[in-house]
Parts: C-alpha cells; sequence; structure tokens
C-alpha cells in the first residue's frame, strides 16, 4: 500500500512538472539576432542564434497576423504584445531549418530576403534525437520600412544597424558569460 502510494505520489508530480519542462526555453540557445521586441528598418532579416552546448535546433521564422473576421490584417508589435493568442495567427516565412552542433560553442545564421513590414516571430525547437521538442525560444520583432527609420537627432552618435549592430550584439552576448 505505501509503496502504491508513493508511486501516485510521483506519477501526480511528473504529470504537473512536465508542461513546465516543456514550456521552458533553453539555457544554452540564445537568439542573438534580432534582438526579442526590436524595430529592424529593412527587408530583409538577419537571424542568428548561439548555441553553448551539443545541440540540435529547428529554426522558423513566421509573420504574425490579428484575425478580424475573414481577413488577417498586419499588426504592430505593441499590439501584438497584448493580443490572445487565439486572436493571432502565424504564417511561416520560408522553410523552417535543422542545425546540429557538436561543440560547446556555435552559431547558426539565417538571412530572410524579402519580407514585408509586420511582426515577425523567430522560433528555435530545440529537438531530441527522436524529433521531439525538448525547449522553444522565441522572439517577437517588427520589420519596417527602411524610409520610416527615423533619423539620428544631431550630435547624438548614430547606432550601427545591420552587420555592424549584429556584431555588437554577438560580442556583448559572447562576453557577458
Amino acid at each position: 500500500m505505501r509503496k502504491r502510494f508513493i508511486a501516485l505520489i510521483l506519477v501526480f508530480a511528473f504529470f504537473i512538472s512536465a508542461p513546465v519542462a516543456f514550456a521552458a526555453s533553453n539555457p544554452h540557445v540564445t537568439i542573438v539576432n534580432p534582438v526579442s521586441g526590436s524595430t529592424v528598418y529593412s527587408d530583409n532579416l538577419l537571424v542568428s542564434v548561439k548555441l553553448t552546448a551539443p545541440t540540435s535546433i529547428c529554426v522558423s521564422v513566421t509573420q504574425e497576423f490579428k484575425i478580424a473576421g475573414d481577413e488577417n490584417i498586419y499588426i504592430k508589435l505593441e499590439d501584438y504584445q497584448n493580443t490572445e493568442p487565439g486572436e493571432i495567427a502565424s504564417v511561416a516565412v520560408g522553410d523552417a531549418e535543422s542545425f546540429t552542433s557538436a561543440n560547446s560553442l556555435s552559431f547558426y545564421t539565417k538571412k530572410v530576403e524579402n519580407v514585408t513590414p509586420g511582426v515577425y516571430k523567430i522560433t528555435v525547437d530545440t529537438v531530441s534525437t527522436d524529433g521531439k521538442v525538448l525547449f522553444t525560444n522565441s522572439n517577437p520583432v517588427e520589420i519596417k520600412p527602411k524610409e520610416e527609420n527615423p533619423p539620428e537627432p544631431p550630435g547624438v552618435e548614430s547606432q550601427p544597424s545591420g552587420p555592424a549592430q549584429f556584431l555588437k550584439n554577438l560580442l556583448k552576448i559572447i562576453f557577458k558569460e
């Protein structure tokens, strides 16, 4: 009787803790670029992921829309963050790509071209050898046309953009740990 009770408690604890473990992000996977919640003024998107342990990942990019009746409406980042999950529709941008690293430090980079203005979600799934998703890391980012990039006020140093910003973010993350 006592063994059954202990087994029942362990099974119950497993079911309660399992959703939390699978909903967590992988501490060995960091989306370096674009920074979560940032705005990119371009017609392409450079996605870069840092892996600090031997890992297999699947990277996908989706454009997020707000569902309104029979149409999908482009949304802004602040609208996306205040929207219920059931109100959002995701459309894949290109194919998801898999990458496996056998090293303790690796980088995965992907350039997504010809993107239209709107909110995009970069999702990095850590997958097991049998293809099951173990962890999910994701970042929303807003894409705006280059022409909308606000000019820097006089006397203020301009922020690096494109590859320079990518390298700056990468160096910050590498030397942070």
